[in-house]
């Protein structure tokens, strides 16, 4: 019966039925333990985690996939056990990012969002939103370089550096979220504190 059902409107009711869930956990949580809107919960800190995985996924598919199997063995088969099947999933369904953009977008990022005012959430997923675009702007660049240069050893260069990047500014926004503190990325926070401001 459900064999006929395309894959990415599978994707679509999950993320759906994921974002109700979550939605309703979120409400519960909130209005049982904070009054004030600038306290930073639990609850807050898991959900401004959770969309830097949508970058995370970009920069693995622009950049890691080329550089990951020339590192060492044990990251390589931790990097497959964890985060590959991930990374496979996000590459065979391309239209899963943009509905997740618009869905993060929609739910935090609007004026008018249904999620109530979290300043904290907001910011972090506005910067995800932020590093997702900027990922997806070097990946395609990347992309564009003629292939004589991506294979060359400066070509490599560049790919690891821009993969270390991506990877480097995506732990440390999460851990300044675990921490309940925002993250002070040059430009891009810059640019998220405007944003949310105006």
């Amino acid at each position: 019966m459900f064999n006929y059902i395309p894959s990415w409107i599978v994707s679509l009711i999950f993320i759906v039925i994921l974002g109700i869930i979550f939605y309703q956990i979120y409400f519960n949580v909130i209005n049982a333990y904070s009054d004030n809107k600038n306290n930073i919960t639990i609850v807050d800190k898991i959900g401004s985690i959770l969309p830097y995985g949508l970058p995370l996924l970009e920069g693995l598919q622009n950049f890691g996939q080329q550089i990951l199997p020339d590192y060492p063995f044990s990251l390589m088969s931790l990097y497959k056990k964890t985060l590959m099947p991930l990374v496979i999933f996000y590459v065979t369904h391309p239209a899963l990012a943009f509905i997740v953009f618009f869905v993060l977008y929609y739910l935090f990022v609007r004026t008018k969002s249904p999620i109530p005012h979290r300043p904290f959430i907001r910011f972090n997923v506005l910067q995800s939103i932020l590093l997702f675009l900027i990922n997806s702007l070097l990946g395609a660049t990347f992309r564009a370089l003629p292939i004589e240069f991506r294979v060359s050893i400066y070509g490599l260069m560049l790919c690891n550096t821009l993969f270390w990047f991506v990877l480097s500014t995506i732990i440390y926004s999460s851990m300044k979220c675990i921490q309940g503190k925002y993250s002070k990325i040059p430009v891009i926070s810059q640019a998220v504190r405007i944003q949310i401001d105006s």
